[in-house]
C-alpha cells in the first residue's frame, strides 16, 4: 500500500475548501452535476497528489474521473431517495436521504480506494469512515441553515475533512 502524507493531504484540502469558498461566491459554478463532479475529483486530487509513491499518470488521472463519477453518482442516488422519502414527515425523508447518501458515498469511494491499492480498508473501517462522514453531512446541513452566509461549500468541505480523518485514524490504529 502507497503511504499518504496526511498534512499535505490536509493542507490540499484546506487550499481547495477556500477555492471552492471563492468558486461559491462568485457563483461560478451552478450546474449540480458538474458541481458535484468537482467535489469528487478535488478529494481525490488531493488524495494521489498526497502519496508518498506517485501510480502512473493515466492512473492517477483515471482515479480523479472515477471519483468524480462517484460523487456525481451519490447526487443523484440522493435526489432518487429523496423522491420517495420526501413525503415522509418533520424532514424524516431529508435527513434520511443525507445521511444514506453521505454514507454510501463514503464506502463506495473508500472501496475504490481499496481497489486503486491506494489503502487496505477494510469493512469495518468503510463502515465507520461512512458512519463520519453521514455525521459530518448533518452537521453540515444543520449550520447551513443557521450560518446563511456560509454556502453550499461548506457541506462537501466537512464531508472531505470527515473521510480524510477516517483515512488518518485507520492508518494510525495498530
Amino acid at each position: 500500500m502507497t503511504r499518504v502524507l496526511y498534512l499535505r493531504h490536509f493542507l490540499l484540502l484546506g487550499a481547495f475548501s477556500v477555492a471552492l469558498a471563492v468558486i461559491s461566491r462568485l457563483h461560478l459554478l451552478s450546474n449540480l452535476d458538474a458541481s458535484f463532479a468537482l467535489y469528487g475529483a478535488l478529494h481525490a486530487a488531493a488524495l494521489v497528489l498526497s502519496l508518498g509513491t506517485r501510480p502512473s499518470g493515466w492512473r492517477q488521472c483515471l482515479f480523479i474521473v472515477i471519483a468524480a463519477a462517484l460523487c456525481n453518482m451519490t447526487l443523484h442516488l440522493g435526489i432518487w431517495v429523496m423522491h420517495f422519502l420526501g413525503r415522509l414527515p418533520d424532514n424524516i425523508g431529508l435527513y434520511t436521504a443525507l445521511g444514506v447518501t453521505a454514507w454510501v458515498g463514503a464506502v463506495t469511494y473508500g472501496i475504490s480506494i481499496r481497489l486503486w491499492g491506494i489503502r487496505r480498508l477494510k469493512p469495518r473501517s468503510l463502515a465507520l469512515i461512512g458512519l463520519g462522514c453521514a455525521l459530518a453531512t448533518y452537521a453540515a446541513f444543520l449550520s447551513l441553515g443557521h450560518f446563511h452566509s456560509l454556502g453550499r461549500w461548506w457541506l462537501p468541505m466537512l464531508w472531505w475533512f470527515a473521510f480524510s480523518g477516517g483515512l488518518w485514524y485507520h492508518d494510525r490504529r495498530p
